[in-house]
């Protein structure tokens, strides 16, 4: 076993040159190494990202890492738009930076994903969009994604609204794109005591509970 393969196995490591590694060590490393895609024009990206090897299982730890190391590039990137990470990497490591890098808290529900961003903005996705169409998540002006504004918070709006709350109620609040997705936000997570129900005129609502 090489001494590179002894550091490797304690934690991800960069300045790594796979020279240095055995046939069987070689097989086992991977890398997070940021350098878009051949074809793509590359756009929202602020330099050469410090390249991070470690070992197959350890994807969590090299995010970190990578995080860390890059900390002041990734300070500059755009991660609501198009991104040269976005473009190589693939999604779980994507994630995982994004989580490391301290960008977003993020809440995963069955139908819906919430991202509350360190601006104070929240992201309200249906999941499926946000696990199949990562270069999508944060478009407004197609069905999938809600963004709510960091001058108001969904809570707050939950409150202002009356015992029923349709889709015609949200439209005409601070809510950007689709708020059917608060709808179901505020149908599956537990800080809301309402149902779903449908109204006299077919729209999609919750109905809070009596207290």
């Amino acid at each position: 076993m090489t001494q590179l393969y002894d550091r490797l196995k304690e934690a991800p490591q960069t300045g790594v040159s796979r020279s240095e590694l055995n046939f069987e060590e070689r097989a086992r490393v991977r890398a997070i190494q940021v350098t878009g895609t051949a074809g793509l024009t590359q756009t929202n990206n602020p330099g050469k990202f410090t390249d991070v090897f470690y070992l197959e299982g350890e994807e969590r730890a090299a995010a970190e890492t990578f995080a860390d190391v890059n900390a002041e590039l990734l300070e500059q990137v755009d991660f609501t738009a198009r991104n040269v990470l976005q473009t190589s990497l693939s999604r779980e490591l994507y994630d995982l930076i994004l989580d490391a890098a301290g960008n977003r808290d993020i809440t995963k529900f069955p139908t819906t994903v919430v991202e509350t961003h360190t601006d104070g903005t929240v992201w309200i996705i249906n999941r499926n969009r946000y696990e199949t169409q990562v270069d999508r998540r944060y478009t407004t002006s197609e069905t999938g994604t809600a963004r709510v504004p960091p001058t108001t918070s969904p809570q707050a709006i939950y409150e202002q609204q009356g015992q029923t709350i349709a889709e015609a109620d949200l439209t005409s609040t601070k809510i950007e794109g689709d708020v059917r997705q608060v709808l179901d936000y505020y149908r599956v997570a537990p800080a809301f005591d309402c149902d779903p129900v449908t109204t006299a005129d077919q729209q999609l609502a919750v109905q809070k509970r009596p207290e």
